[in-house]
């Protein structure tokens, strides 16, 4: 009946682990049928065909599941599903083609091995296909920063430039060859081609050629996505490069449990005991499991410390091949098991506890002191954009005048018409925001920026938000940490609307008061109230209006940032205060470019 088989070309690659005997796919099979409820005769079964150089193994048969759509009191009402599985053995890999089966993940663990992302690429992301469709993940820590993105055209490569793409990890993409669609996502080593559903011997054939693609080494990668993070080993970290800080994937766990085919479930305790938490538990526990934890190094322990309490609650472990994480130790998942939520009533087998899936699926990231690397998924990337520093000075203005600031708003009186000049905020107005015909100061209450500027005379026209802050010089992030989060929170208002600007005309209308001062200084700095809206109209109303923000501070200096940049390229280590910086900063230039906005610091020379 394996003569029946007809299903799309798409399969699961993995590299061997190990020798796969004849036993082993015989005790798989019987494993996978004992985890059925109520198995119907086997609708095929074949363990380890000839064909060609390859062996071929298959199991489908009927069994019986509870709807995903009742909760029968007794669990009396059944449904009729039918699972198939094919697994190809070729060159020290495989291939599995499945539909309602799956492969026990202590099975995977012993004979499977992940294929790296390089692999993949060789195979599907060649120099001579065309990109239709990609999933970038992004490597920054932010919580304001968009996490995925996904990019779509018939020809990415002629549409999508490179700025920003160095800080983003291709996690899917779709490309096209001559004729041919093939699809990848390398976290899964899922590899598809769109075609006309086909039999056993042509889905064989069709593993043994992908095989072959995957081992050859000729195969140069599309220069697009070499445009992005790229794949290296850990063995290639130096001794001095330790990890910093650790995240759980939350996204990725919620999916697992609310996404399906494979529906997942948390439960608290095993056998008779285990109940399944609702929604509420799931929430709070989900939430006990969303944070930056900081990574301390003490002598050869990675300690995971919980950012509030900066307890111990875990620990990492670095091997050549992957990065594991041997404990985790939250109050919130404990006794919290993983299972499938079709798991047949009587079934005996408990689940896996979370802390273990967790580390089983790599549902987590890890940051390093050098800020080009990144543990995503799995894999080990690197961002190759802090190699000169290019990328990051282009973002990186100066004005004189700054060097001679002294606060951030100066002093306040009754008497005072205009910001002190040795502030930040008056540096801002009459240096850096003077080509904007309307300028409003918004600082203080619901404040969208410090200053909004809108120039409307030139084409194209411009909206400016401006963020002040002073501190002294640093190359260190906790400075700039306040200002950099509200810059990226306020970005949804970038592209505010006529409505949105006319509820703060109220606020505008007024003089500016602070420290229980009202002062003569006028909100709207340049222009009237009615030539405020006019401006903001014609801003908005124009279709390539430029949305523009600005972070004005004198607690950067560009020649340090380039003398340091300079002791990079000499072989020199960032300090672990410089990571900061860069994450911080490439955070926010990232989220600038992700609602269409040019991001710019503008600091002391």
């Amino acid at each position: 009946m394996i003569d029946w088989l007809r299903t799309a070309k798409s399969a699961h690659f993995h590299k061997k682990a190990k020798r796969l005997p004849k036993k082993a796919i015989v005790d798989l099979f019987r494993t996978i049928r004992q985890n059925s409820e109520a198995p119907s005769n086997n609708t095929f079964h074949h363990v380890k065909e000839s064909l060609g150089q390859a062996s071929w193994s298959a199991l489908a048969f009927l069994y019986e599941r509870d709807p995903s759509f009742l909760d029968s009191p007794d669990g009396d009402v059944k449904e009729s599903v039918c699972g198939f599985l094919l697994l190809v053995e070729y060159r020290d890999h495989a291939a599995l083609f499945k539909s309602n089966l799956d492969v026990p993940s202590e099975f995977k663990t012993e004979y499977f091995k992940h294929i790296g992302d390089n692999r993949l690429e060789a195979a599907i992301a060649r120099a001579d296909v065309v990109f239709e469709q990609i999933r970038l993940r992004n490597m920054a820590a932010s919580k304001y920063a968009l996490r995925n993105k996904t990019l779509e055209a018939n020809d990415l490569q002629s549409v999508v430039g490179p700025a920003g793409a160095s800080r983003y990890v291709p996690r899917a993409y779709r490309v096209r060859q001559g004729g041919n669609h093939y699809s990848a996502t390398p976290d899964s080593g899922k590899i598809s081609m769109r075609s006309e559903r086909a039999g056993y011997e042509e889905l064989v054939q069709w593993a043994v050629a992908v095989v072959d693609l995957l081992i050859s080494q000729n195969a140069a990668p599309s220069a697009f996505i070499r445009a992005f993070a790229r794949p290296i080993d850990l063995t290639s970290i130096p001794p001095t490069t330790i990890p910093t800080h650790f995240a759980v994937d939350v996204p990725r766990l919620t999916e697992e449990l609310f996404e399906p085919p494979e529906v997942m479930q948390f439960v608290r305790g095993v056998g008779n005991n285990a109940v399944a938490l609702n929604k509420a538990e799931v929430d709070a526990l989900l939430a006990a499991l969303d944070h930056a934890f900081t990574i301390r190094k003490v002598k050869s322990e990675l300690r995971i410390i919980h950012p509030r309490n900066y307890m111990q609650v875990g620990n990492l472990n670095v091997a050549k091949t992957r990065i594991s994480l041997r404990k985790l130790g939250l109050p919130a998942i404990e006794n919290i098991y993983v299972k499938s939520a079709n798991q047949p009533a009587d079934d005996e087998d408990v689940g896996v506890p979370l802390k273990r899936y967790i580390d089983q699926n790599d549902f987590f990231t890890v940051l390093f002191s050098d800020p080009t690397i990144v543990y995503l998924d799995g894999e080990l990337y690197k961002d190759d954009s802090l190699t000169d520093g290019t990328a990051f000075l282009s973002y990186i203005k100066t004005d004189s005048q700054l060097n001679a600031t002294t606060s951030e708003k100066g002093a306040f009186t009754a008497a005072h018409t205009i910001f002190d000049a040795d502030s930040v905020f008056g540096v801002l107005v009459v240096r850096i925001a003077v080509n904007d015909e309307v300028l409003v100061c918004d600082d203080l209450g619901d404040e969208w920026a410090d200053f909004i500027g809108i120039d409307a005379s030139h084409h194209p026209k411009t909206i400016s938000f401006y963020h002040a802050k002073y501190d002294t010089p640093s190359l260190g992030a906790s400075s700039l940490q306040i200002v950099v989060s509200q810059a990226i929170k306020n970005l949804s208002r970038i592209n505010l609307a006529e409505n949105d600007a006319g509820a703060k005309s109220g606020k505008w209308a007024n003089v500016y008061a602070n420290d229980n001062v009202v002062t003569a200084i006028p909100r709207i700095i340049r222009g009237d109230e009615v030539l405020l809206q006019n401006k903001i109209t014609g801003a908005l109303s124009s279709p390539d209006t430029i949305r523009r923000v600005f972070i004005v501070t004198p607690s950067l200096s560009r020649a340090q940032l380039e003398q340091r940049f300079a002791s990079f390229r000499g072989g020199e280590a960032p300090e672990p205060h410089f990571v900061q910086l860069y994450q911080l900063l490439m955070s926010y230039f990232s989220a600038c470019s992700e609602v269409g906005a040019y991001a710019y610091i503008v600091c002391r020379e």
